[in-house]
């Protein structure tokens, strides 16, 4: 029965009909929108949770509905859901600040902690490397050897190839400028000056990069990802000292023999490109820079190498040991790691600048 917005129950209001009638109900309001409901009660006996739950439906949803013929028994179930008005939930942060707002302080927290653990790995590294020669304990005997072998005579041709070609390129630039104002013998200056103090430091730092750097990240996020790592845990070893600390003493005694002879070779190149195109012999070239070239020049070179061979097997590891599982990851870990290898680089070379000059 059913007149307008009048509808009587069922003897038996129970899940098989509380289906039916909410479809009758939905199709009333759509019909005569949100006029009031009017439910009789005079019929019904006996009803289960899916009726109550329409009738808390309801009573939640019209605010001009109203029940007949209730006895004290329905009553009180009816009682249990008292009208409340619903609110709607909306987030403050998004309608004040907006959403770019949020995700640049997402970005920040996640910035802020990967520098976090970034220090946090370098100050565990010192600390294993300085447990490491006092005990002499923690890392496979040779390892060192093995890694300074491919950090040093590895490097070594790609380091001279790149120190000549540098060399011999400022060589020529510098003598054509210097001719202008007939200074010509000052290339020694120029080139012994640039290649000790600067520019070996800085390319050696990248070439490790490009050639140590990735060659770390691969082969620490290989283990990562295939759970090497997870086993030389089980097996009670660090892998941050097992794996990082042989890297860390051989790029340390790697370094100064690699600085020192891609200096021999730069200056060298500068020297050839001096006596071809400007006619100065090696003698006189040796002697004018040595008046501006001193150990001093050459310690600060070796100074900052080490600090950029440092910065190379830092970042390597940390993205390494970082690395998201898949052979993606690997690949993304291993860019990452030259990236932030160079531009550390970069920022601590412009850092000595600003501290030397």
């Amino acid at each position: 029965m059913q007149e307008n917005n009048y509808f009587v129950l069922p003897e038996k209001l129970s899940i098989e009909n509380v289906s039916t009638l909410f479809k009758k109900i939905k199709k009333q309001e759509e019909k005569s929108e949100k006029s009031p409901i009017e439910i009789d009660f005079k019929n019904v006996k006996e009803l289960d949770s899916s009726a109550i739950a329409l009738l808390n439906y309801l009573k939640r949803n019209h605010a001009e509905v109203s029940f007949k013929n209730v006895t004290p028994e329905f009553d009180n179930l009816l009682a249990m859901f008292p009208l409340t008005k619903t609110y709607t939930h909306k987030p403050r942060g998004r309608a004040i600040f907006g959403k770019g707002a949020e995700a640049a302080a997402d970005k920040f927290l996640s910035i802020k902690q990967k520098w976090k653990d970034f220090l946090v790995l370098l100050a565990d590294e010192i600390s294993y490397t300085f447990q490491f020669l006092m005990k002499r304990r923690g890392i496979y005997p040779g390892e060192i050897f093995n890694q300074l072998f491919l950090m040093g005579y590895k490097s070594f041709p790609i380091v001279s190839l790149i120190s000549f070609l540098v060399g011999v390129t400022i060589a020529l630039t510098a003598a054509e400028q210097l001719r202008n104002f007939g200074a010509e013998i000052y290339l020694a200056d120029l080139v012994g000056f640039g290649m000790v103090r600067e520019l070996v430091p800085l390319m050696t730092g990248i070439i490790l990069a490009g050639k140590i750097g990735a060659s770390i990240a691969a082969e620490i996020s290989s283990m990562k990802v295939l759970e090497e790592t997870d086993a030389l845990k089980t097996m009670g070893i660090i892998p941050e000292k097992f794996l990082m600390v042989p890297r860390l003493i051989a790029i340390s005694l790697a370094i100064p023999l690699l600085v020192t002879l891609a200096d021999f070779i730069g200056i060298f190149a500068g020297v050839l490109v001096a006596h071809v195109v400007s006619g100065i012999p090696p003698e006189m070239f040796f002697t004018e820079m040595f008046t501006v070239v001193d150990i001093g020049d050459f310690m600060i070179g070796q100074m900052k190498t080490l600090v950029f061979g440092w910065i190379v097997v830092i970042s390597s590891g940390y993205k390494g040991f970082s690395v998201k599982r898949g052979a993606a990851g690997v690949g993304i870990a291993t860019t990452e790691a030259v990236v932030l290898s160079i531009s550390l680089i970069i920022i601590f070379d412009c850092i000595f600048a600003l501290l030397l000059y």
